[in-house]
């Protein structure tokens, strides 16, 4: 890229049309005026806070924006479908479809050994100077050794989920206490997007978690009956304080109490009863409850940390 590329971005940046994750200060996702994904799912309850943002010619400016740290991030992704497994087979499925029309010949094991040898800790933002700071071209050149005319990796990398590249940069245990923070400010403050943009859910990707996970934690509880599993998450903290309207066979609806994640389980189950209102904000707070007591346990879920 030329010096004009790097100007054009320093310049974005400065006008404010940027949105930007950063790990332990260095950019690793960018997206700008329209064109951004949304990592607020990686980041739990309370994250939103000031944090520093570097502009052009050294300028710091305080400003909203979530911070947490990687290993908080490692956490979520984990228990919200990227286990290790789950990355795995979705790198594995990437790259599969990819080679309809490729042949990058890219293992995972290549790919998560190459990706976890990046040393945050020691990462300058110097290190990203050749790459005009773009992390994804850095990355590529980390997979240089699997690049070939016909595997067009440039173009992968810049395709493929950014989750799975964080799920596995958080698989270095040196880097998981680092802070990774969304800079969102500036694309707010010039119209572009609204915090509830930012911080809207994808409904279908929240409710196969949701599922998933309330079936992890049964299977832990070892109470397949919802009734039985409210008991057993009382110990947790998550009380019967949700009404869920019950649709009866003869038509008529019960009402009863029960916790939120198990009233939430019961109108993902029965789409039929329409006397109860899944909103985006019920499921978030349900999937919240949920990964506190993942939290909590002696012991972790089987295959997660």
């Amino acid at each position: 890229m030329s010096s004009t590329v790097s100007q054009r971005k320093c310049q974005d940046v400065t006008m404010g049309s940027a949105i930007t994750l950063t790990l332990n200060g260095i950019d690793i996702h960018y997206g700008k005026n329209r064109n951004w994904i949304s990592h607020h799912w990686l980041f739990p309850p309370g994250s939103l806070t000031d944090v520093e943002t570097r502009y052009a010619g050294d300028v710091v400016e305080v400003q909203p924006g979530f911070r947490t740290t990687l290993n908080e991030a490692y956490f979520r992704l984990c228990h919200l479908g990227y286990s290790q497994q789950e990355t795995k087979v979705k790198f594995e499925a990437t790259v599969a479809r990819w080679n309809r029309t490729a042949d990058l010949r890219l293992s995972f094991a290549d790919f998560h050994d190459a990706i976890t040898r990046i040393d945050f800790a020691a990462l300058t933002s110097e290190d990203l100077e050749p790459y005009i700071w773009d992390f994804r071209a850095f990355v590529v050149d980390v997979l240089s050794a699997w690049d070939s005319e016909d595997a067009f990796l440039e173009e992968f990398i810049a395709d493929v989920d950014f989750a799975l590249i964080l799920r596995v940069l958080a698989e270095r245990a040196e880097s998981r206490p680092l802070p990774l923070v969304w800079h969102h400010h500036d694309l707010v403050e010039n119209g572009w997007a609204s915090l509830e943009d930012l911080t809207d859910i994808d409904l279908q990707t929240f409710i196969v978690n949701h599922t998933r996970l309330y079936g992890r934690l049964q299977d832990r509880a070892e109470e397949s009956r919802p009734h039985k599993f409210d008991g057993w998450m009382a110990q947790y903290g998550v009380h019967k304080t949700t009404l869920y309207r019950r649709l009866k066979e003869d038509g008529s609806v019960v009402e009863e109490r029960t916790t939120l994640p198990t009233a939430v389980r019961h109108m993902i189950h029965h789409p039929e009863n329409q006397h109860n209102d899944l909103t985006g904000d019920k499921i978030r707070n349900s999937i919240e409850l949920l990964l506190g007591i993942a939290k909590r346990l002696p012991r972790p879920l089987p295959g997660l940390p």
